[in-house]
C-alpha cells in the first residue's frame, strides 16, 4: 500500500496499532485529538487487508465527514494505490427522478422506496417508469467497469451519473459488489434491515467486513434514538381525517374514528396522571395492569373507554395497520405518494402492544402530546459488531474509553488507546471561573447568580477584540442571558429547529466578521462538527456544564445503566455525556498546529473534570489572563 504522505512518528504508531488490532480480529477504541490525521491513519491501517479479500465499511454521521474520507482515498489513489471506493447516500440525495416527479420529491424515505420499486417494475415491463433506471437496463457490466475506476464524492457521483442519464442511486448499488471501501451513513450499517441489503449488494458476509466508525462518540445516542419510536396527537388527528375520507370500518361494525378518539382520550388521561408538574414527559408503567388498578396504562385506558378486551384492542390495532397497507397500495397504483397516517398509527400501536422489553421505557409526553417507546440500550443496534473482522472506533472526544466499549458492546479485551495532542501546549489555555455556578439548584436559590454570570460574560467579551463563541448548556439559559445582555457587538445565534442552510449561513457570516459573537448550545450543531479555521474563532466561553436535563427519561436511563454496568449509572448517563459535549465545544477553538485559542468555562463545577482536562486551571484575574495569553 502506497501512502500519499510520509506519516509522522505518532501517526506511524497509530497505523501499526490499527494493523495489529485487525490482524487479531479485535476492536480498537481510539481517542485522538483534532489534527492528528485520524482519517488518514485509519485508512492506512486497514487498506492493506483488502488484498486478503476483506472489505471496509467506513461509517460516518455527516456529508462533510464522507467528503473527507473520499478526499483521503483520492490521495491514496494518486500515490499509486489501486483502490475501488464508493460513497453511499439515500434516495433523497441521489434520486434525479424526483426533480420531475413531485409525488416522489415530497415523500419520505420509505415512500420513496415504494415508488421507486413501482417505477423500476414499469421500466422492466417496457412502460414509462423511470428514465434514469431504464438506462441501467443495458449492459450493466460495462457500466460497472467504467464507473468503478472513479473515486468521487456522493455529490460529484450524482451529478456525473445524472449527466450520463443514469440513476446514481441504482448505479451506486451496482458498484458495491466491486468496491473495496464503502463510506456509508450510520443508518446503512447499524439498521439491521438496511445492513442485510447492503451486504447482499456487496456480496460480502459480515465476518469479511472491517469497520471504521468516525466520530464514534455519537454512536450510543444515535443507536438509542434509532431504536426508539413515538406517535403524536398530530398523527392521530391526520388518521381521523384519513378514516373519514376512505370510510374504513373495523370488523363487526366497529367505528374507526371512535376508536382513534379513544386513543386520543387515553393519551390525554395518561398525560394528566403521569406527567409531573412543570415537566414535559412522564414514565408509564412497564407492565399491563388490571382495568380496576389505580395506576393507568394505555391498555387499561383503552379497555375502559372502549369497553373492550385486550384481545379486541390488539385485533383493532392490527386492522387499522391493514387499512394503512391498503391505502398505501391504492395511492401507489395511482402514482401518488403512498402515505397513510392510519397505517402509521396502526403500526405504532401494534408495536406498542406486541412486547414490553427490558431495554425500553414507555413515556407519555407533552409538546407535542405523544406516546413514546424509548430505547435505553445502544447494544440493541451495535452488538453485531462482534461478528465483524475488526472494528476501529475513533473520535477526538470518546473518553472514558471503557465506557464507550461497554455501552456499544465491544469485546472486553478491546484495545483502548488515548493519544495526546501534538499541537504546542502554549497555543491553548483552559481556565474556569470559580465565582459562578449554572446548576438548576444554584440559579433558583441564589437570586444574584444569573446577574453574576451575565457580568462575567460582559467582562470577557469586552476584554477581547477577536471572534468569541458563547456555548450554553441549554437554549433556556442562552435566551435568559442574551436577551438583556446589551453587548455592543454583532451576535450570531443558533435557534432550536434552525434549518441547515440558515445555520450554515449564520456560521459563514460569523466567520467573515471581526469582533463578533457566536451563541449556541453545547451538543448542538455549532459546537460539534463545524470548523472555525485560523482567526475566525479564537476564544470560546462555555457557560455551564451540559449535564442532561433531569426527568423521567434521564432517571430511567441512569437506573438502567446502574443495573447493566455495575452501579456506574451516574458516570455513564450523566457525567460522561456532559464531558463529551464540553470537550467538543472546547475543541472548536484549536483545529490546527498554528491555531491559538483560549477556552473559559464559566462554572466552578469544572474542577471535577481534571481527569479529562489535565491542563485546566482556575482563573485568578480573567481580563489580565486574556491579555497575557494573546500577547504571548
Amino acid at each position: 500500500m502506497k501512502f500519499p504522505y510520509v506519516p509522522r512518528e505518532n501517526q506511524k504508531e497509530t497505523i501499526d496499532l490499527i494493523r495489529s488490532t485487525i490482524e487479531d480480529r479485535n476492536h480498537l477504541v481510539l481517542e485522538s485529538p483534532t489534527g492528528s490525521g485520524k482519517t488518514f491513519t485509519s485508512l492506512a491501517g486497514v487498506l492493506p487487508f483488502v488484498k486478503d479479500g476483506f472489505k471496509i465499511v467506513y461509517c460516518v454521521r455527516t456529508n462533510s465527514q464522507q467528503k473527507q474520507v473520499i478526499h483521503e482515498l483520492q490521495q491514496f489513489k494518486k500515490a499509486g494505490s489501486n483502490i475501488k471506493a464508493i460513497a453511499i447516500q439515500g434516495r433523497d440525495a441521489l434520486c434525479p427522478q424526483q426533480k420531475y416527479d413531485n409525488e416522489l420529491k415530497k415523500s419520505n424515505w420509505s415512500e420513496k422506496s415504494k415508488i421507486c420499486k413501482s417505477l423500476k417494475m414499469q421500466s422492466k415491463l417496457g412502460e414509462a417508469g423511470c428514465q434514469f433506471y431504464r438506462s441501467l437496463l443495458r449492459d450493466s457490466k460495462s457500466l460497472i467497469n467504467e464507473w468503478s475506476s472513479k473515486i468521487l464524492t456522493a455529490e460529484d457521483f450524482a451529478y456525473q451519473a445524472e449527466e450520463s442519464g443514469l440513476c446514481p442511486y441504482e448505479l451506486n448499488k451496482l458498484l458495491l459488489k466491486d468496491a473495496q471501501v464503502v463510506i456509508a451513513p450510520y443508518v446503512y450499517f447499524f439498521e439491521e434491515f438496511i445492513r442485510k441489503y447492503m451486504l447482499r449488494w456487496m456480496e460480502a458476509s459480515i465476518d469479511k467486513i472491517i469497520v471504521i466508525i468516525d466520530e464514534a462518540h455519537n454512536l450510543p445516542d444515535w443507536a438509542r434514538g434509532a431504536a426508539s419510536d413515538s406517535m403524536s396527537l398530530n398523527s392521530i388527528n391526520r388518521a381521523v381525517s384519513e378514516a373519514k375520507d376512505y370510510g374504513y370500518q373495523l370488523p363487526n361494525g366497529g367505528d374507526t374514528i371512535q376508536f382513534l378518539n379513544f386513543v386520543e382520550a387515553s393519551i390525554e388521561k395518561l398525560a394528566e396522571d403521569h406527567v409531573p408538574t412543570n415537566e414535559d414527559e412522564g414514565l408509564l408503567p412497564s407492565h399491563i395492569v388490571s382495568p380496576d388498578s389505580d395506576v393507568s396504562t394505555f391498555e387499561t385506558e383503552m379497555m375502559s373507554h372502549g369497553k373492550m378486551t385486550l384481545y379486541r384492542l390488539k385485533q383493532n390495532c392490527t386492522e387499522i395497520a391493514k387499512m394503512g397497507q391498503q391505502i398505501r397500495q391504492y395511492l401507489l397504483d395511482r402514482g401518488k405518494r403512498p402515505r397513510s397516517y392510519l397505517g402509521s398509527v396502526g403500526d405504532f400501536l401494534c408495536h406498542w402492544l406486541d412486547s414490553i422489553d427490558s431495554h425500553t421505557i414507555r413515556l407519555v409526553g407533552l409538546n407535542p402530546l405523544r406516546l413514546e417507546k424509548a430505547c435505553l440500550d445502544p447494544r440493541l443496534m451495535t452488538s453485531f459488531l462482534d461478528e465483524t473482522a475488526g472494528v476501529v472506533s475513533m473520535s477526538g472526544t470518546i473518553s472514558p474509553l471503557d465506557m464507550f466499549r461497554d455501552l456499544v458492546g465491544l469485546r472486553p479485551d478491546s484495545v483502548l488507546e488515548r493519544k495526546e495532542s501534538i499541537f504546542p501546549r502554549a497555543n491553548k489555555k483552559i481556565l474556569f471561573l470559580d465565582n459562578v455556578n449554572t446548576s438548576y439548584k444554584m440559579l433558583n436559590s441564589n437570586v444574584d447568580m444569573l446577574s453574576k454570570i451575565k457580568n462575567q460574560i460582559k467582562v470577557v467579551v469586552e476584554s477581547f477584540n477577536g471572534n468569541i463563541a458563547l456555548f450554553f448548556p441549554s437554549y433556556k439559559l442562552l435566551d435568559s442571558v442574551l436577551d438583556d445582555l446589551n453587548i455592543k457587538k454583532p451576535v450570531y445565534r443558533e435557534f432550536p429547529g434552525m434549518g441547515q442552510d440558515e445555520l450554515m449561513q449564520t456560521v459563514e457570516s460569523f466567520k467573515s466578521d471581526k469582533g463578533a459573537i457566536l451563541a449556541g448550545v453545547m451538543g448542538g450543531r455549532l459546537a460539534e462538527g463545524v470548523d472555525y479555521p485560523d482567526t475566525s474563532l479564537e476564544m470560546a466561553m462555555l457557560i455551564g456544564i451540559p449535564y442532561p436535563s433531569p426527568g423521567a427519561r434521564q432517571d430511567a436511563l441512569q437506573h438502567y445503566y446502574d443495573i447493566s454496568f455495575d452501579g456506574r449509572g451516574w458516570k455513564f448517563a450523566v457525567e460522561s455525556p456532559a464531558v463529551r459535549k464540553l470537550l467538543q465545544a472546547a475543541g472548536r477553538v484549536v483545529r490546527s498546529e498554528t491555531d491559538k485559542g483560549l477556552i473559559i468555562i464559566a462554572d466552578n463545577r469544572a474542577r471535577s473534570f481534571l481527569e479529562y482536562m489535565p491542563e485546566l486551571e482556575q482563573s485568578e484575574n480573567i481580563t489580565l489572563e486574556i491579555d497575557d495569553f494573546f500577547e504571548a
